[in-house]
C-alpha cells in the first residue's frame, strides 16, 4: 500500500472516531437535559400534590370543626324551619369532609388527590379512624333526625366527645405531610446537585477528551488546507499549460496562469476582467458545441476549439475542463494546449497528401478515390460520367534538351490550362509523369470534347506568346461510363488510356510522313 493510501486511511480512521465521538457526546448532553427536565417536572407535579394534600388535609380539621358548631347549632334551633336549615348545611359539610378524608386515603383525581401516603401517615389514619367514624355515625343521626330530642343531645356529646382526638390525629397528619413535602424538596436539591455535578464532570471529559481533539484536528485540518491551497496555486501558476479558472455560473474567468497570459497576449488582470466567451471566436462552430457541452456539465478532454487573443487573432487550440471546488465556490479549470502550429503543419501533410506539389491538381491517390465515388454515383443514379485520360506531348524530349525546369513549366501550364477550361464541378488529376485524368460530371461526350478542344486552344496561345523552342501540345482519349463495359474505375482509365495512345499515334503519323 502506497504513503499515500496509508496516510489517507489513518485520516478516516481519526475522522471516523472523532465523529463518534461528538456523537456520544451530545448523546450525553441530551440524556443530562431529559433527565434533568424529567426530575424538574416530576419536583414540579411532587409539590403540586403535596400542597394539595396539605390543604385538604387542613380543611378535614377546619370541616371537623364546623360540623361540631353545626351539630351545637342543631341542638339550639328555636325553631323546626331553622333545624332543617342546619341539619341541610350539616349534610352538605359532612359529605365534603367524607370525601376529603377517602380522598386522602386511597386517592381522588378530582380533588387533585394522590392517595399515595407513607406508612407513617397510614398508621396515623387508623388511630383516628374510630374517632372519625364516631364522629360520621353522630353526624348522619342529627342529619337524619327529625324532632328535637335526648338522641340529638347524645349525638352532640358524641361528636364532642371524638373531635379533640381527631383534631389532634389531623394536626399530627398535616405536620407528617408537611414534613414529607419538604424532605421531598430537600432530596430534589441533592437531586439536581447530582445531576449537576455529573454534569459538570461529563463537559469537562468531553472537553478533554472529544473537544480539545476536535479543535487539534480542526487546527491540522486547517493547516493542510492551507498547504494544499498554497500548493494548488503554485501548481496552478507554474504549470507549463496554459490554464484558467472560471465562475461555473457566468464563465467569468477568475484567474489566469503566465502561460494562459502568453496565450491569449493579455497580463492576468485584464484577462480577468473578461468572461471566456470573450475569448472564443463565435463564429466557430465547434466552440458553439463545446460552450453547449459546458452548459450541461459535461466533462471534456482535448477538444479543439478557436481561440481570439488581445489582438484578436485566431489561435487553434485543445481544451480539457473539469469542475473542482476553489475557495468554497464551483469553478471549470480549463487547461489549453496551443496547437496552431501543428495544425498549420496537419494541413501541410494533409495537402501534400490530396495535392500534386508541382502542378497543384489533385494527386494520383485522391483522384482514383474521386474516380471511384464518381462511379459508383453514376451506377446508382444512372448519371453520365465521362473520363479523359491526358498525355502531355513530348516532355522527356524537353527535359532531357532543355532541362527539367522547361519540363516543370510545360506542366505547370497544361494544368493551369485544364483547371481554366472545366466546369467547376469536373475534376483534373495528375497521375504522375507526363499523364493526367479529367472527370467530367454529367457531361455528355460531345460536351466533354468541346471543353478538351478549348484546353488545346489555351496550349496554343501559350506556345504562340511565349515563344519557347519546343512545342506544348497534348494528346487525350475520351471514354464514357457503361455500366456493362465498366465495373470498376480501372476499366473506364484503361479505355481512355487506349484511346489515347491510338489518338497519339494518329498525331505522330503526319510528322513521319513528313
Amino acid at each position: 500500500m502506497s504513503d499515500s493510501r496509508l496516510i489517507s486511511s489513518a485520516s478516516s480512521i481519526t475522522v471516523g472516531r472523532l465523529r463518534k465521538r461528538c456523537i456520544l457526546a451530545l448523546a450525553l448532553i441530551a440524556l443530562l437535559t431529559v433527565v434533568s427536565q424529567v426530575g424538574v417536572q416530576y419536583l414540579i407535579a411532587s409539590q403540586d400534590y403535596d400542597s394539595r394534600v396539605v390543604n385538604i388535609a387542613g380543611r378535614q380539621r377546619m370541616l371537623s370543626q364546623r360540623i361540631t358548631k353545626m351539630t351545637y347549632y342543631i341542638a339550639q334551633a328555636e325553631s323546626a324551619q331553622s333545624a332543617a336549615i342546619f341539619r341541610l348545611q350539616l349534610a352538605e359539610m359532612l359529605s365534603l369532609w367524607q370525601r376529603s378524608h377517602q380522598g386522602l386515603l386511597r386517592g381522588d383525581v378530582d380533588l387533585g388527590l394522590p392517595g399515595k401516603n407513607s406508612d407513617e401517615v397510614i398508621a396515623l389514619f387508623k388511630q383516628i379512624e374510630p374517632d372519625y367514624q364516631a364522629m360520621v355515625t353522630a353526624a348522619r343521626h342529627l342529619v337524619e333526625a327529625s324532632e328535637r330530642g335526648e338522641s340529638i343531645s347524645q349525638d352532640v356529646q358524641q361528636i364532642r366527645e371524638h373531635e379533640q382526638n381527631f383534631l389532634q390525629g389531623m394536626d399530627a397528619i398535616v405536620f407528617h405531610y408537611d414534613e414529607e413535602a419538604k424532605a421531598k424538596i430537600s432530596a430534589a436539591r441533592w437531586y439536581f446537585l447530582i445531576l449537576m455535578t455529573i454534569t459538570l464532570i461529563v463537559l469537562a471529559l468531553e472537553a478533554v477528551l472529544i473537544f480539545a481533539p476536535v479543535t487539534r484536528r480542526i487546527r491540522h485540518d486547517m493547516r493542510t488546507l492551507e498547504k494544499k491551497e498554497e500548493d494548488m496555486h503554485s501548481l496552478f501558476s507554474g504549470n507549463p499549460t496554459a490554464m484558467l479558472l472560471v465562475n461555473r455560473k457566468d464563465l467569468a474567468i477568475i484567474k489566469a496562469n503566465e502561460k494562459a497570459c502568453d496565450l491569449l497576449g493579455a497580463a492576468a488582470e485584464e484577462i480577468s476582467r473578461n468572461d471566456l466567451r470573450s475569448y472564443l471566436d463565435a463564429t466557430s462552430d465547434t466552440n458553439g458545441v463545446f460552450l453547449d457541452a459546458i452548459g450541461k456539465h459535461e466533462p471534456l478532454s482535448s477538444y479543439e476549439v478557436v481561440l481570439l487573443d488581445a489582438q484578436r487573432t485566431e489561435v487553434s487550440a485543445l481544451a480539457s475542463i473539469r469542475e473542482i471546488d476553489f475557495a468554497g465556490h464551483e469553478v471549470y479549470l480549463l487547461g489549453l494546449t496551443n496547437i496552431s502550429e501543428l495544425k498549420k503543419a496537419q494541413q501541410t501533410l494533409e495537402y501534400y497528401a490530396t495535392y500534386d506539389e508541382m502542378t497543384g491538381l489533385l494527386n494520383r491517390r485522391t483522384g482514383l478515390l474521386v474516380l471511384e465515388n464518381a462511379l459508383a454515383r453514376a451506377k446508382r443514379d444512372r448519371r453520365e460520367l465521362v473520363v479523359c485520360f491526358l498525355d502531355l506531348d513530348g516532355l522527356k524530349a524537353t527535359n532531357d534538351r532543355f532541362g527539367h525546369a522547361e519540363g516543370d513549366w510545360m506542366l505547370r501550364t497544361t494544368a493551369k490550362a485544364l483547371t481554366d477550361s472545366i466546369r467547376s464541378g469536373d475534376v483534373a488529376v495528375r497521375l504522375g509523369g507526363d499523364e493526367f485524368l479529367m472527370i467530367f460530371h454529367d457531361c455528355p461526350v460531345a460536351e466533354a470534347t468541346r471543353l478538351l478542344a478549348r484546353i488545346e486552344e489555351k496550349l496554343g496561345a501559350v506556345e504562340t506568346r511565349e515563344l519557347k523552342p519546343f512545342p506544348i501540345s497534348v494528346s487525350y482519349g475520351l471514354a464514357a461510363y457503361d455500366p456493362v463495359l465498366h465495373s470498376t474505375p480501372d476499366d473506364l482509365i484503361a479505355e481512355a488510356d487506349a484511346l489515347m495512345y491510338i489518338a497519339k499515334q494518329k498525331r505522330k503519323q503526319p510528322a513521319a510522313g513528313a
